[in-house]
């Protein structure tokens, strides 16, 4: 394992020690650990796809786009072969269709792109993704954490994170940037799991503790 690499129980034992706060949500809900994704260019595709929108959302659309697609993993050279008309039929806005379209371009100029991506630190990944139209901070952080599996990825633009940091930290008004920075510097080397077990959190209901 590189030390970029994920390891949720090591970060839950590290985030209960570091955070009460953090350390009785774990206790109570607790959180497994993810799936395995495979990082490629369907992830960045799903990634795009389900932006500003719901899970259910989300999915009901990228799982149209996979129908149409015959069900195959989603390549560059399917997407290319696709009319831009075809793909707004799945549920995709105009913007989201330029941009897979155009993530289609920049896979077939530099089939390497990825692979090249992941032996590199969290931070240098999200500032090269988010050199490509149609990703930002969000969908870099997200693939980081999720398809790269790297460990101290804070997923910024987050609203469902800040929601119940604010719930968890008796934030009462719009949090402030430094604040988030203040809560959150205490999770690293675990930021990503910490994010994992935030979304947890809210997916049961945001119980408070005593």
């Amino acid at each position: 394992m590189s030390s970029n690499e994920l390891n949720f129980l090591e970060g839950l034992v590290y985030l209960s020690k570091k955070d009460k706060i953090l350390g009785k949500v774990i206790k109570e809900i607790k959180p497994e650990e993810p799936e395995k994704r495979d990082p490629n260019f369907e992830a960045l595709v799903r990634i795009i796809s389900g932006q500003q929108l719901s899970s259910a959302a989300a999915s009901t659309i990228f799982n149209r786009l996979k129908d149409f697609l015959g069900k195959n993993e989603i390549t560059p050279q399917l997407i290319k072969e696709c009319i831009p008309q075809q793909i707004l039929k799945c549920g995709l806005s105009n913007a989201k269709t330029k941009y897979i379209l155009n993530l289609a371009d920049l896979f077939l100029v530099e089939p390497n792109f990825l692979h090249e991506l992941k032996d590199k630190e969290s931070k240098e990944i999200i500032e090269v993704l988010q050199k490509i139209k149609g990703i930002g901070i969000w969908s870099a952080s997200i693939f980081a954490l999720f398809y790269l599996n790297h460990s101290n990825v804070f997923v910024w633009g987050d609203i469902s994170i800040k929601k119940a940091i604010r719930l968890l930290y008796g934030e009462d008004q719009e949090m402030e940037h430094e604040r988030i920075i203040e809560i959150t510097s205490k999770w690293t080397p675990y930021r990503s799991t910490a994010c994992i077990v935030l979304w947890k959190w809210l997916d049961e209901g945001a119980i408070k503790f005593s």
